[in-house]
């Protein structure tokens, strides 16, 4: 605050893109050797907030994603970390800005685990005023513990994607209607870790305990 007053209001709106001006603040956090709370401008990139400000994965480590907007977010996959950070950029990769969450995940992380972590919050939050939140979260928590037992099937992940997209779009608050976008985002960026799960009865980071052999 004391800089904007100081340098004035179109100092401060020169910074960040067209449509979302000024900074941001987020929280860096996850598998990554810089954590803590930073202050960006609008538009700088994913790659240039992991690499650049984190330091980057853990000796010996690959970034696979970095999970944005918290529980609510999406994950983000290495290959689009050029992404700027910005309102429209993140929507269009199927993610959003939130209250400023950003987890990095390397490849000891889980992509369906992920998901299931994240819609187990969602079912615990929503507040049961509608249906495709209050019943559809609840089964897309049921599929995804059965994947994450070994015991999904392809018929399951058929179900998955259609029961996702009918929570975004059928339900009647903010939370409902973004809380399926870890599912969606992991399905449409990590489909062979799900295929792996279900069709192998593997998990690509070994972190499912049911499918470590």
């Amino acid at each position: 605050m004391p800089v904007i007053i100081r340098r004035g209001p179109g100092w401060y709106a020169a910074l960040g893109t067209g449509g979302s001006k000024g900074t941001k603040i987020f929280s860096l956090a996850g598998q990554i050797r810089n954590t803590g709370l930073i202050e960006v401008p609008m538009g700088i990139s994913l790659a240039d907030i992991v690499y650049d400000i984190g330091g980057g994965p853990p000796p010996g480590r690959r970034i696979k994603a970095v999970q944005t907007g918290g529980p609510s977010g999406g994950a983000v996959p290495a290959e689009l970390l050029d992404v700027p950070v910005d309102y429209e950029s993140l929507q269009a990769v199927g993610t959003i800005m939130g209250s400023g969450g950003l987890i990095v995940l390397d490849d000891t992380d889980c992509m369906v685990d992920l998901a299931k972590f994240y819609m187990q919050f969602a079912a615990h939050e929503s507040c049961g005023a509608c249906t495709p939140c209050r019943v559809g979260v609840v089964h897309v928590v049921d599929i995804l513990e059965r994947i994450t037992r070994g015991e999904g099937t392809m018929d399951d992940l058929h179900e998955l994607g259609e029961l996702a997209d009918d929570v975004r779009e059928a339900s009647l608050c903010g939370l409902g209607q973004t809380a399926a976008n870890p599912v969606l985002s992991t399905m449409k960026y990590f489909w062979d870790e799900y295929l792996a799960h279900v069709k192998d009865h593997r998990c690509p980071a070994g972190l499912c305990k049911a499918l470590s052999h």
